[in-house]
């Protein structure tokens, strides 16, 4: 590729958008082109840096070494760049890379990195954002499956859990109190204005429609939450606003941008702007923390459950039990999950399997669990549940299948480690305390998945 290819390459690429042309003819100029043909290595773990490569062409996929075995780590492509942890952290390469396609770099060594930031100090900013986002997912590889603690131990774990949304929502909930304070003597400040009818017509649509913005305008990723901030905060800089730099992540946060704002300055005019953002980014800002208050609750509230879940970890009397009394008692009790919702349950029971001996409540718990796992995988969009017992090798089976998207590949090994979960809100204990409490029995659950299809199965000794 020739330098303004080069040039006109980077520019596609968030990172580096933000550049001058000056800025990205040096980068252009000081970095060198290498070619990978498919399956050569690209980074070996353990190996120091060797600067900043930026994908310009291919597909590379990451491995961590884990003991003897390979465990993923990510994908890179196209538009994404790798070495900046290494060279932030003054550390080796924390994981191996292969070329999947025919791949082609541009690599700053690691002097002609530092002079970019040098030249760009904005850059770093953004490089440290996607240092830190990607070394999160690089380390929960690693993550061995912990041993088993003491129900006691494990409820003990749930104080650091339990503290953290509840410290929030309470910091939010302070804030929010100044906030709509705030609001009102901003609001008053408008009015002072002697509004006409159709200038206040418009200023109360504003909160609705940045409420609508927010609820339609999908997640952004670091790098574009970070230019649409500076963007913002740009724009009301240059209008008055002192605290623009502050207000511009709530905005954001809301899905506001720069051409919105001007929407609102076309209808309310240049008089009226200043009073009317400040007044809309105290508004916003109440959203926010209002939003921060009920997702810590709601926290709180699953977590809540979870401790009431381990009460099914104590022993208790036994019992001859059928399976299926049991697999119907569960879909009762998620009965109001059911109605109203594209959901179709599919009953395939062998009724020939012999009882189970065990504690009825506590394996009402693990199966109404595993439905409700089933159900959050479907979602909104709805499909299959479908429920299947049959006899093997002197044990009963039950297997939960949906159709749902299934789980990716890298999170499998974690499924069952406590507070994890795939869902923000979900206290992350259901899989380890149903785990528990099969084995208890002489039991064990497994779980098979794959794109567009999952199934755990239940097996307890007859």
């Amino acid at each position: 590729m020739g330098r303004e290819d080069i040039v006109t390459a980077l520019r596609r690429i968030p990172l580096f958008a933000r550049l001058g042309d000056e800025q990205l003819q040096w980068m252009a100029s000081h970095g060198r082109q290498l070619s990978f043909p498919a399956g050569s290595r690209v980074a070996l773990q353990g190996e120091p840096a060797d600067g900043l490569s930026v994908i310009l062409e291919g597909r590379t996929v990451w491995t961590r070494r884990v003991g003897n075995q390979d465990a993923h780590a990510d994908t890179l492509e196209a538009g994404d760049v790798f070495g900046e942890v290494v060279l932030f952290l003054n550390a080796p390469y924390p994981t191996t890379g292969h070329a999947q396609t025919e791949v082609r770099l541009l690599r700053l060594e690691p002097a002609a990195f530092w002079e970019l930031l040098r030249q760009a100090p904005a850059l770093g900013r953004g490089l440290m954002e996607v240092a830190s986002a990607r070394t999160q997912p690089q380390e929960t590889v690693s993550t061995q499956q912990p041993p088993s603690a003491t129900p006691g131990q494990m409820v003990a774990g749930l104080a650091p859990e339990l503290g953290n949304p509840a410290s929030s929502a309470h910091r939010s909930a302070t804030r929010l109190r100044d906030t709509l304070r705030l609001v009102s003597a901003r609001a008053m400040a408008l009015g002072q204005h002697g509004l006409s009818t159709a200038q206040r017509s418009a200023l109360l649509a504003l909160p609705l429609e940045a409420a609508d913005r927010g609820r339609a305008t999908p997640a952004l990723s670091p790098l574009e939450r970070t230019k649409r901030e500076e963007d913002v905060g740009a724009w009301l800089e240059v209008r008055g606003m002192m605290d623009a730099w502050d207000v511009a992540p709530a905005l954001v946060a809301s899905g506001l941008d720069v051409a919105w704002l001007e929407s609102v300055q076309t209808r309310v005019g240049e008089a009226l702007l200043r009073d009317t953002l400040s007044w809309l980014v105290a508004a916003v800002s109440g959203d926010v923390l209002l939003a921060e208050v009920e997702r810590g609750s709601a926290r709180v509230s699953a977590l809540v459950e979870g401790v009431k879940a381990y009460s099914f970890l104590d022993a208790r009397p036994t019992a001859p039990l059928d399976i299926h009394d049991c697999l119907e008692r569960a879909l009762a009790e998620l009965g109001h999950r059911l109605s109203g919702h594209p959901i179709t349950v599919e009953r395939e029971y062998e009724r020939s399997v012999p009882r189970v001996q065990g504690e009825a409540s506590a394996l009402d718990e693990v199966l109404t669990q595993l439905v409700l796992n089933a159900l959050e995988s479907l979602g909104e969009r709805g499909g299959t549940l479908r429920l299947r017992t049959w006899a093997e090798d002197q044990r009963v089976v039950v297997e939960f299948a949906d159709d749902g998207p299934g789980i990716p590949r890298d999170l499998m090994p974690r499924i069952f480690e406590p507070f994890f979960s795939t869902r923000p809100q979900a206290a992350g204990l259901g899989l380890d305390i149903s785990r528990r409490i099969v084995e208890r029995h002489g039991g064990d659950i497994r779980v098979l998945s794959e794109p567009g299809r999952t199934r755990v199965q239940v097996r307890l000794p007859a």
